[in-house]
């Protein structure tokens, strides 16, 4: 009896022992791309949301609104006791 081995990428027929190719899968490199590129602009954007987050809540720009808010309630004052 033959004992032979099989090649990587081939499957033997049975009964005969003949090896044929086995067709090779097409990778999918499409839509790999596709969903790479989609997990790297949700990464961009949950980067750039978490950003503007922080900045909004840090301590400069908080002082800075209440220095805002407390500008326009001056001027309301003046304009009332000016009159």
């Amino acid at each position: 009896m033959r004992e032979s081995k099989q090649q990587p990428g081939s499957k033997v027929v049975p009964f005969t022992g003949e090896f044929y190719p086995t067709a090779s899968e097409p990778t999918p490199s499409g839509n790999n791309v596709a969903a790479y590129l989609v997990i790297i602009a949700a990464a961009l954007v949950a980067g750039l949301s978490m950003g503007a987050i922080a900045t909004y809540q840090s301590a400069d720009q908080v002082q800075l609104r209440q220095m805002k808010a407390q500008s326009q309630q001056l001027e309301q004052v003046k304009s009332q006791v000016c009159k």
